[in-house]
Protein backbone atom coordinates (compact mmCIF):
# COMPACT_ATOMS: atom_id res chain seq x y z
CA UNK A 1 0.00 0.00 0.00
CA UNK A 2 1.15 3.20 -1.52
CA UNK A 3 0.18 6.50 0.94
CA UNK A 4 0.58 10.00 -0.53
CA UNK A 5 -0.27 13.04 1.52
CA UNK A 6 -0.47 16.35 0.61
CA UNK A 7 -0.46 20.07 2.48
CA UNK A 8 -0.60 24.25 1.49
CA UNK A 9 1.48 26.64 2.26
CA UNK A 10 0.37 29.73 3.12
CA UNK A 11 0.58 33.62 2.70
CA UNK A 12 1.00 35.58 6.00
CA UNK A 13 -1.04 38.51 5.44
CA UNK A 14 -0.95 39.87 9.04
CA UNK A 15 0.83 38.93 11.72
CA UNK A 16 -0.29 40.60 15.13
CA UNK A 17 1.55 37.60 17.11
CA UNK A 18 1.86 33.90 17.05
CA UNK A 19 4.91 32.99 19.47
CA UNK A 20 4.75 32.56 22.86
CA UNK A 21 6.83 35.56 23.43
CA UNK A 22 3.74 37.69 22.02
CA UNK A 23 1.44 35.80 24.61
CA UNK A 24 4.09 36.60 27.36
CA UNK A 25 4.28 40.39 26.54
CA UNK A 26 0.62 41.14 25.05
CA UNK A 27 -1.88 38.46 26.61
CA UNK A 28 -3.06 36.83 23.46
CA UNK A 29 -1.56 36.98 19.30
CA UNK A 30 -3.56 36.37 16.23
CA UNK A 31 -2.76 36.33 12.77
CA UNK A 32 -4.70 36.68 9.31
CA UNK A 33 -2.84 34.08 6.77
CA UNK A 34 -4.35 32.44 3.51
CA UNK A 35 -3.60 28.77 2.42
CA UNK A 36 -2.76 28.27 -1.52
CA UNK A 37 -4.14 25.38 -3.85
CA UNK A 38 -1.08 26.02 -6.32
CA UNK A 39 1.85 25.60 -4.10
CA UNK A 40 2.31 22.42 -1.87
CA UNK A 41 4.71 19.91 -0.18
CA UNK A 42 3.87 15.79 -0.88
CA UNK A 43 5.19 13.04 1.53
CA UNK A 44 4.53 9.76 0.11
CA UNK A 45 5.28 6.10 1.95
CA UNK A 46 6.30 3.83 -0.89
CA UNK A 47 5.39 -0.05 -0.20
CA UNK A 48 9.09 -1.38 0.00
CA UNK A 49 11.61 -1.54 1.76
CA UNK A 50 14.49 0.27 0.36
CA UNK A 51 14.84 2.92 3.36
CA UNK A 52 15.55 5.54 1.44
CA UNK A 53 14.26 9.63 1.03
CA UNK A 54 13.45 10.79 -2.47
CA UNK A 55 13.35 14.62 -2.80
CA UNK A 56 12.02 16.42 -6.12
CA UNK A 57 12.04 19.87 -6.38
CA UNK A 58 9.40 21.00 -9.04
CA UNK A 59 10.33 25.00 -8.55
CA UNK A 60 13.85 24.90 -9.45
CA UNK A 61 15.00 21.70 -10.41
CA UNK A 62 18.32 22.98 -11.83
CA UNK A 63 19.89 24.23 -8.59
CA UNK A 64 18.18 21.46 -6.64
CA UNK A 65 18.46 18.79 -8.30
CA UNK A 66 16.94 15.18 -7.44
CA UNK A 67 18.51 13.79 -4.56
CA UNK A 68 18.47 10.77 -2.05
CA UNK A 69 19.25 10.12 1.15
CA UNK A 70 19.69 6.79 2.69
CA UNK A 71 18.21 6.60 6.19
CA UNK A 72 20.72 5.74 8.05
CA UNK A 73 22.51 8.87 6.62
CA UNK A 74 23.68 11.42 8.97
CA UNK A 75 22.41 14.71 7.28
CA UNK A 76 20.13 17.52 7.97
CA UNK A 77 17.92 16.81 5.68
CA UNK A 78 16.87 13.45 7.67
CA UNK A 79 16.26 15.48 10.83
CA UNK A 80 12.70 16.31 10.40
CA UNK A 81 11.39 12.70 9.21
CA UNK A 82 13.69 10.79 12.12
CA UNK A 83 12.33 13.65 14.78
CA UNK A 84 8.67 12.72 13.29
CA UNK A 85 8.68 8.66 13.05
CA UNK A 86 10.33 9.43 16.69
CA UNK A 87 7.75 11.02 18.40
CA UNK A 88 4.81 9.19 16.53
CA UNK A 89 6.45 5.99 17.14
CA UNK A 90 7.33 4.13 14.46
CA UNK A 91 10.16 2.84 12.85
CA UNK A 92 9.85 0.80 9.26
CA UNK A 93 12.39 0.72 6.34
CA UNK A 94 10.33 1.92 3.86
CA UNK A 95 11.47 4.29 0.82
CA UNK A 96 9.61 7.49 1.27
CA UNK A 97 9.48 10.70 -1.08
CA UNK A 98 9.10 14.25 -0.86
CA UNK A 99 8.23 16.79 -3.36
CA UNK A 100 7.18 19.86 -3.27
CA UNK A 101 7.42 23.39 -5.81
CA UNK A 102 7.75 25.78 -3.28
CA UNK A 103 10.60 27.72 -3.83
CA UNK A 104 13.66 26.54 -0.85
CA UNK A 105 13.81 29.74 2.50
CA UNK A 106 10.61 31.12 0.73
CA UNK A 107 8.71 32.22 4.18
CA UNK A 108 5.96 30.23 2.97
CA UNK A 109 6.03 27.93 6.16
CA UNK A 110 7.25 25.13 3.96
CA UNK A 111 8.71 23.09 7.09
CA UNK A 112 5.43 23.11 8.78
CA UNK A 113 3.65 21.87 5.83
CA UNK A 114 5.66 18.96 4.74
CA UNK A 115 6.49 17.92 8.79
CA UNK A 116 1.97 18.15 9.04
CA UNK A 117 2.13 15.73 5.69
CA UNK A 118 4.69 13.42 7.35
CA UNK A 119 2.65 13.28 10.54
CA UNK A 120 -0.66 12.31 8.59
CA UNK A 121 0.72 9.86 6.39
CA UNK A 122 2.64 8.06 9.22
CA UNK A 123 -0.75 7.71 11.26
CA UNK A 124 -2.54 6.73 8.14
CA UNK A 125 -0.53 4.09 8.04
CA UNK A 126 -0.93 3.25 11.53
CA UNK A 127 -4.90 3.60 11.07
CA UNK A 128 -5.40 6.34 13.34
CA UNK A 129 -7.80 8.98 12.69
CA UNK A 130 -6.64 12.44 11.13
CA UNK A 131 -7.75 15.00 13.20
CA UNK A 132 -6.25 18.49 11.56
CA UNK A 133 -6.06 20.34 15.19
CA UNK A 134 -4.65 17.34 16.87
CA UNK A 135 -1.82 17.23 13.68
CA UNK A 136 -0.89 20.65 13.97
CA UNK A 137 -0.25 20.55 17.64
CA UNK A 138 1.67 17.69 17.00
CA UNK A 139 3.50 19.15 14.51
CA UNK A 140 4.36 22.17 16.78
CA UNK A 141 5.98 20.47 19.48
CA UNK A 142 7.94 18.00 17.11
CA UNK A 143 9.54 21.03 15.40
CA UNK A 144 9.83 23.83 18.06
CA UNK A 145 10.76 21.65 21.77
CA UNK A 146 11.84 18.64 20.43
CA UNK A 147 14.03 19.98 17.34
CA UNK A 148 14.21 23.43 19.15
CA UNK A 149 13.68 25.07 16.13
CA UNK A 150 12.55 28.58 17.38
CA UNK A 151 9.08 29.84 15.77
CA UNK A 152 5.37 30.40 15.99
CA UNK A 153 2.21 28.60 15.73
CA UNK A 154 0.53 30.01 12.73
CA UNK A 155 2.28 27.59 10.49
CA UNK A 156 1.31 24.23 11.27
CA UNK A 157 -2.40 25.28 11.83
CA UNK A 158 -2.35 26.55 8.20
CA UNK A 159 -1.44 23.56 6.63
CA UNK A 160 -3.43 21.14 9.23
CA UNK A 161 -6.84 23.02 8.23
CA UNK A 162 -6.48 24.83 5.05
CA UNK A 163 -9.36 26.42 3.52
CA UNK A 164 -7.53 29.68 1.98
CA UNK A 165 -8.15 32.38 4.28
CA UNK A 166 -8.21 31.84 7.86
CA UNK A 167 -8.03 34.17 11.35
CA UNK A 168 -6.33 32.63 14.15
CA UNK A 169 -5.90 33.60 17.55
CA UNK A 170 -3.43 32.23 20.07
CA UNK A 171 -3.88 32.12 23.44
CA UNK A 172 -2.54 30.82 26.75
CA UNK A 173 -5.88 28.09 26.69
CA UNK A 174 -5.11 27.06 22.95
CA UNK A 175 -5.22 28.03 19.06
CA UNK A 176 -8.13 29.27 17.75
CA UNK A 177 -8.98 28.88 14.00
CA UNK A 178 -11.76 30.39 12.20
CA UNK A 179 -12.17 30.26 8.53
CA UNK A 180 -13.33 33.93 7.06
CA UNK A 181 -15.60 32.76 4.17
CA UNK A 182 -14.50 35.77 1.91
CA UNK A 183 -16.58 36.07 -1.55
CA UNK A 184 -15.51 34.47 -4.56
CA UNK A 185 -15.23 38.01 -5.67
CA UNK A 186 -12.78 38.97 -3.26
CA UNK A 187 -11.08 35.86 -3.76
CA UNK A 188 -10.76 36.54 -7.38
CA UNK A 189 -9.78 40.06 -7.04
CA UNK A 190 -7.09 39.03 -4.92
CA UNK A 191 -6.36 36.49 -6.72
CA UNK A 192 -5.55 39.43 -9.51
CA UNK A 193 -4.29 42.67 -8.05
CA UNK A 194 -1.85 40.78 -4.88
CA UNK A 195 1.02 39.71 -7.09
CA UNK A 196 3.28 37.13 -4.93
CA UNK A 197 7.02 36.91 -6.05
CA UNK A 198 10.14 35.26 -4.78
CA UNK A 199 13.24 37.35 -5.14
CA UNK A 200 15.93 35.36 -3.00
CA UNK A 201 16.37 33.11 -0.41
CA UNK A 202 15.98 34.58 3.16
CA UNK A 203 19.49 36.39 4.69
CA UNK A 204 18.33 34.91 7.90
CA UNK A 205 16.28 32.11 8.75
CA UNK A 206 12.57 32.35 10.01
CA UNK A 207 14.41 31.12 13.67
CA UNK A 208 17.09 33.62 13.44
CA UNK A 209 14.59 36.61 13.11
CA UNK A 210 12.63 35.42 16.22
CA UNK A 211 15.98 35.62 18.09
CA UNK A 212 16.89 38.62 16.59
CA UNK A 213 13.48 39.96 17.50
CA UNK A 214 14.04 38.87 20.57
CA UNK A 215 17.06 40.79 21.54
CA UNK A 216 15.89 44.12 20.40
CA UNK A 217 13.11 43.52 23.13
CA UNK A 218 15.88 43.39 25.61
CA UNK A 219 17.23 46.48 25.05
CA UNK A 220 13.86 48.63 25.24
CA UNK A 221 11.07 46.41 26.27
CA UNK A 222 8.60 48.97 26.58
CA UNK A 223 9.03 50.32 22.73
CA UNK A 224 8.66 46.99 22.14
CA UNK A 225 5.86 46.12 23.61
CA UNK A 226 3.89 49.33 22.01
CA UNK A 227 5.23 47.90 18.70
CA UNK A 228 3.62 44.47 19.49
CA UNK A 229 0.14 45.88 20.37
CA UNK A 230 0.28 48.03 17.37
CA UNK A 231 1.10 45.12 15.09
CA UNK A 232 -2.17 43.25 16.97
CA UNK A 233 -3.77 46.43 15.74
CA UNK A 234 -2.90 46.69 12.49
CA UNK A 235 -4.13 43.10 12.18
CA UNK A 236 -7.16 42.96 13.21
CA UNK A 237 -7.94 45.87 10.70
CA UNK A 238 -6.37 43.89 7.87
CA UNK A 239 -9.11 41.07 9.06
CA UNK A 240 -11.67 43.77 8.90
CA UNK A 241 -10.88 45.42 5.43
CA UNK A 242 -10.81 41.49 3.90
CA UNK A 243 -13.73 41.08 5.22
CA UNK A 244 -15.75 44.38 3.90
CA UNK A 245 -13.74 43.79 0.65
CA UNK A 246 -12.28 46.93 1.28
CA UNK A 247 -9.10 45.47 -0.87
CA UNK A 248 -7.26 49.42 -1.58
CA UNK A 249 -7.52 50.10 2.00
CA UNK A 250 -6.35 46.21 2.82
CA UNK A 251 -2.90 46.83 0.60
CA UNK A 252 -2.22 49.97 2.45
CA UNK A 253 -2.43 48.09 5.51
CA UNK A 254 -0.03 45.79 4.30
CA UNK A 255 2.33 48.51 3.87
CA UNK A 256 1.98 49.21 7.87
CA UNK A 257 2.42 45.90 8.57
CA UNK A 258 6.01 45.52 6.73
CA UNK A 259 7.17 48.77 8.48
CA UNK A 260 6.25 47.46 11.96
CA UNK A 261 7.85 44.43 11.45
CA UNK A 262 11.18 46.23 10.38
CA UNK A 263 10.91 48.70 13.72
CA UNK A 264 10.75 45.36 15.68
CA UNK A 265 13.51 42.83 14.22
CA UNK A 266 16.38 45.86 14.12
CA UNK A 267 17.22 44.85 10.94
CA UNK A 268 16.61 45.30 7.47
CA UNK A 269 17.80 43.97 3.83
CA UNK A 270 18.99 46.99 1.55
CA UNK A 271 18.18 44.53 -1.35
CA UNK A 272 14.52 44.10 -0.28
CA UNK A 273 14.24 47.39 0.73
CA UNK A 274 14.85 48.99 -2.48
CA UNK A 275 12.56 46.14 -4.14
CA UNK A 276 9.82 47.46 -1.96
CA UNK A 277 10.39 51.39 -2.94
CA UNK A 278 10.21 50.40 -6.51
CA UNK A 279 6.82 48.48 -6.03
CA UNK A 280 5.27 51.60 -4.22
CA UNK A 281 6.64 54.21 -6.80
CA UNK A 282 4.98 51.97 -9.38
CA UNK A 283 1.54 51.92 -8.19
CA UNK A 284 1.66 49.34 -5.38
CA UNK A 285 -0.50 50.41 -2.24
CA UNK A 286 1.31 48.20 -0.14
CA UNK A 287 2.95 44.65 0.04
CA UNK A 288 5.41 42.82 2.48
CA UNK A 289 7.70 39.98 2.71
CA UNK A 290 6.13 36.64 3.85
CA UNK A 291 6.89 34.80 7.30
CA UNK A 292 9.11 36.04 9.73
CA UNK A 293 12.61 35.81 7.31
CA UNK A 294 14.71 38.39 5.86
CA UNK A 295 13.53 37.48 2.64
CA UNK A 296 12.26 34.59 0.42
CA UNK A 297 8.77 36.17 -1.36
CA UNK A 298 7.27 39.16 -1.48
CA UNK A 299 3.70 40.09 -2.15
CA UNK A 300 2.33 43.89 -3.25
CA UNK A 301 -0.89 44.53 -3.67
CA UNK A 302 -1.34 46.95 -6.98
CA UNK A 303 -4.88 48.49 -8.68
CA UNK A 304 -5.94 47.24 -11.93
CA UNK A 305 -4.24 50.03 -13.75
CA UNK A 306 -0.79 50.14 -12.44
CA UNK A 307 -0.50 46.39 -13.25
CA UNK A 308 1.26 46.58 -16.42
CA UNK A 309 3.41 48.91 -15.46
CA UNK A 310 4.33 47.19 -12.10
CA UNK A 311 4.99 43.72 -14.27
CA UNK A 312 7.40 45.69 -15.96
CA UNK A 313 9.57 47.48 -12.98
CA UNK A 314 9.57 44.12 -11.11
CA UNK A 315 11.43 42.00 -14.31
CA UNK A 316 14.48 44.31 -13.58
CA UNK A 317 15.08 43.34 -10.37
CA UNK A 318 15.26 39.52 -11.69
CA UNK A 319 12.08 38.54 -9.26
CA UNK A 320 9.96 35.86 -10.24
CA UNK A 321 6.50 35.99 -10.22
CA UNK A 322 4.63 33.19 -8.97
CA UNK A 323 1.61 32.79 -10.41
CA UNK A 324 -0.79 30.97 -7.72
CA UNK A 325 -4.38 29.77 -6.72
CA UNK A 326 -5.82 30.29 -3.03
CA UNK A 327 -7.71 27.21 -1.86
CA UNK A 328 -11.24 27.78 -1.20
CA UNK A 329 -13.04 27.25 2.29
CA UNK A 330 -14.18 23.82 1.10
CA UNK A 331 -10.64 22.80 0.28
CA UNK A 332 -9.32 20.63 3.18
CA UNK A 333 -5.36 21.50 4.54
CA UNK A 334 -4.31 17.49 4.43
CA UNK A 335 -4.81 16.02 1.26
CA UNK A 336 -4.67 11.68 1.73
CA UNK A 337 -4.37 9.04 -1.24
CA UNK A 338 -3.98 5.57 -0.93
CA UNK A 339 -2.87 3.42 -3.87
Amino acid sequence: MKIICRTPVRINLANGGDTDYYLNEIGWGCVVNATLASHFYEFAINDDDAAKLDVVDYFDYIANPNRTYRLESNVSELDLLKATMKEIGVDIRNSFALRTNVPMQSGLGGSSALNVAMISALLHQKGEEIVPHKIAALSYDIERKRMNVPGGYQDQYASAYGSGFNYMEFRNEGVTVDNMQLSDDVIEKLEKNLLLYYLAKRKYSGSKMHNLQKETAEKDPERVKALLLEKRDNALKIKDALMAGALDGFGRLLLKEGQIKTKLSGTGNEFFEGVMRLALDNGAFGGKISGAGSGGCMFFYVPDEKLEGFRQAMASTGAVEMNYRFQRSYEPGILLKTL
